[in-house]
């Protein structure tokens, strides 16, 4: 699959792997348990699809490639393996 993906789908991921969703306003920000890990998006993106810039954001923001942060997305890297990619860079999770 392409590099973009809808703002849905991604806000589904991201709270089935244990991320914490705020609404505020005209955005949607993501916590990632007692971590200082956190990403946000437009609310008027979730029927739409992000950029490839977006998600490069989106990514970096969460501490992962972008291939990484693909994968999280579609659900071939789990809340567990992203948690052990978290200790191996420092990051308590």
């Amino acid at each position: 699959m392409g590099s973009t993906r809808k703002g849905r789908d991604i806000d589904a991921a991201l709270r089935k792997k244990g991320f914490h969703r705020i609404v505020a306003g005209d955005h949607l920000y993501y916590h990632f348990g007692g971590t200082r890990i956190k990403t946000k998006m437009s609310h008027g993106m979730m029927g739409h699809s992000l950029s490839a810039e977006l998600i490069g954001n989106m990514a970096r923001q969460l501490r992962l490639t972008k291939v990484q942060f693909l994968a999280l997305i579609d659900c071939e890297l789990d809340e567990k393996t992203y948690r052990a990619a978290l200790r191996s860079q420092g990051v308590a999770a």
